[in-house]
């Protein structure tokens, strides 16, 4: 009777599993109508047939890979790259790696080594939220880009990368197609929060969690000049497609948040615009079933990412990908 219970068990799984992406795709039939969008950004995407094409890309940026299959991947692209390295950072409560990728045109694969080549180093972090798992795929595009593909490899000329892909993984196992309602793709995703359910960009003043005390350290050994945390917004309905926010009103480091405002806004919006997205600043509305009383902007406490980095001088962005818009 027992093993009869855990069969039916693993069928209703099973079954419930193959289902969850058409039920998902179907639920969300209430979102919004869909926008047409075109711009260059596309040209970055490879054929499902090439060699070093994604796991997302190959089934045409509708689903994210599991942790497993983002591990392997990016371990078979450091292997044929010389450029790139990698390394456990830490280890989550379930006991997951923690991976960062170190992208370096010299090949640098510890703090001193990258800070002999006298290069700026931009730590990228995706997936504290592991359902907004956008910067993850994106990620792995742009370190195949910059290395075996060679269509941007200039840009390793001018920096170096530390890339975390998944920073809650625990919370990225959590797959669902249910996880994220509100947003346009991937199929499924994983949960918000981590194993023990602790929200990790609220912990970076107490750092309760494995996965923040990992990041921290990353901060401590490496001193990157610049930190961007990759998110996706919750559903707020808007034209930008990708925002940013940093700490702008109640900053412990002014020369910085100088810089941001009139050197790393002014540029990337620039760019991002030529590529034909619409950028904007990171808002939210002040009343979610009154959108006619306006957005507001606001820089949170240090337990968030961004204020935190102010709060200890390393510029700081937080990025938010719009929801609504196509995966």
């Amino acid at each position: 009777m027992t093993l009869q219970c855990l069969s039916l068990a693993a069928i209703v799984t099973l079954i419930s599993s193959s289902l969850q992406p058409a039920l998902a795709q179907s639920a969300r039939e209430f979102l919004p109508p869909e926008l047409p969008w075109s711009g260059r950004s596309e040209e970055l995407i490879l054929d499902a047939d090439a060699e070093w094409v994604t796991p997302a890309e190959r089934s045409g940026l509708t689903t994210t890979p599991r942790y497993t299959e983002t591990v392997a991947w990016l371990e078979r692209l450091v292997a044929a790259a010389p450029e790139l390295s990698m390394m456990s950072i830490g280890q989550s409560a379930e006991g997951r790696h923690i991976w960062m990728v170190i992208a370096s045109a010299e090949g640098a694969a510890s703090p001193a080594a990258l800070k002999a080549g006298n290069k700026p180093t931009l730590l990228v972090q995706a997936g504290i939220h592991s359902g907004e798992i956008d910067g993850k795929d994106a990620g792995m595009m742009l370190l195949r880009d910059m290395t075996v593909l060679d269509t941007r490899a200039d840009l390793l000329s001018k920096a170096n990368l530390l890339f975390i892909p998944i920073l809650s993984v625990d919370g990225h196992e959590r797959f669902s197609a249910y996880s994220r309602a509100n947003q346009r793709g991937p199929l499924m995703m994983g949960w918000r929060t981590n194993a023990r359910n602790l929200n990790l960009n609220r912990d970076y003043t107490k750092l309760e969690t494995e996965e923040i005390r990992a990041v921290v350290g990353v901060i401590e050994r490496w001193e990157p000049d610049l930190y961007l945390d990759l998110h996706v917004t919750d559903g707020a309905d808007y034209q930008y497609d990708i925002t940013w926010g940093y700490s702008r009103f109640d900053s412990w480091s002014p020369a910085i948040t100088g810089w941001l405002n009139d050197s790393f806004t002014p540029a990337v919006t620039t760019t991002l615009e030529q590529w034909g997205h619409v950028p904007g600043p990171l808002v939210w509305p002040r009343n979610g079933t009154d959108l006619r009383q306006g957005n507001q902007m606001f820089s949170g406490s240090p337990r968030f990412s961004n204020q935190y980095g102010s709060a200890r001088h390393l510029p700081t962005v937080l990025v938010e990908n719009h929801s609504l818009k196509p995966y």
